[in-house]
């Protein structure tokens, strides 16, 4: 693995094919999408902000060029590889001037918080949005004599409540897996621990144990479904997401590798529990903010 991401990462050349194509690829497995943008995120931390601009110009045009040839729509891929490549950049650019993980996971949450807001300003009434996007794929995709129209109609308007902050918890939670494998192959290259370290050290800062339950009680309190404070909630829910799995890494990593078996099943747990299992590895990240259960850990030992 070493032996490729150095090949990858060995010129210019190199790092806009390897974009290209896992960004190719990613239309067939989708995600191989977290991959190249890795791959961008990498290129910019390691040679700087103008080389990482290099490559996500250079493989958006490459990727116009294949798309063109290959589906006939140039344009459409050449946006669907900035939309990808470009947000990759600007966290390279971050990471390499914070130098904190947590702090450049942080900025991305605030700009999953803006994708919120947007929404609301440019489409008026997103649930409306996508609901009609939501209910129009249902009749494409269900037979009304299996699932009743009513039935459809139902669940379209109960996910399209949700979709404005879904959207944005999404796009936060793969920006940071792509930061965190980018991280992952520069300690491969530097032949350090550096990313287990800030992984296992990351913590959001205090304002977000004040934000997330002054996000979510208006929803609750509400007859008239989510607010938009609420979808913020979906966004803070994300960090703690990534903050409660920092907390399991640094609990198994103090404890040895007779406790490795953990991890696995806390990671199968949470794949076979969506959605209960995000919000219980959630709660003990949000917990953690307040108890700091890595510093009593450490005591102990």
């Amino acid at each position: 693995m070493k032996a490729l991401i150095a090949w990858v990462m060995k010129g210019r050349t190199q790092a806009i094919m390897a974009t290209t194509v896992s960004g190719m690829l990613a239309l067939m497995i989708t995600p191989m999408a977290l991959i190249s943008a890795a791959l961008v995120v990498l290129a910019t931390l390691r040679n700087g902000a103008r080389e990482g601009l290099v490559v996500v110009l250079s493989a958006g045009f490459a990727i116009a060029g294949l798309g063109g040839l290959i589906f006939n729509m140039p344009l459409a891929m050449a946006i669907m590889g900035l939309v990808l490549w470009l947000p990759a950049w600007g966290s390279g650019l971050l990471l390499g001037q914070s130098r904190s993980l947590s702090k450049t996971i942080e900025i991305l949450a605030m700009a999953a918080i803006g994708l919120v807001v947007a929404q609301y300003l440019l489409l008026g009434d997103p649930n409306a949005y996508w609901d009609g996007l939501i209910t129009e794929y249902m009749k494409l995709q269900f037979d009304t004599a299996v699932v009743p129209e009513a039935d459809q109609q139902a669940l379209a308007t109960a996910i399209a409540g949700w979709m404005p902050g879904g959207v944005a918890a999404s796009w936060l939670s793969s920006s940071s897996v792509a930061v965190f494998i980018a991280l992952w192959m520069q300690a491969k290259l530097n032949q350090t621990n550096e990313f287990g370290q800030a992984f296992r050290a990351f913590a959001v800062s205090r304002v977000w144990l004040w934000l997330v339950p002054i996000t979510l009680l208006p929803s609750l309190l509400s007859d008239q479904g989510p607010t938009l404070l609420g979808q913020l909630y979906l966004v803070g829910t994300t960090l703690f997401l990534l903050q409660g799995l920092s907390v399991a890494h640094a609990w198994v990593h103090q404890k040895g590798e007779s406790k490795r078996g953990w991890i696995y099943g806390l990671y199968f747990v949470l794949f076979v529990g969506l959605p209960y299992s995000v919000t219980a590895i959630a709660a003990a990240g949000f917990a953690d903010g307040w108890l700091n259960f890595r510093a009593k850990i450490q005591s102990k030992d």
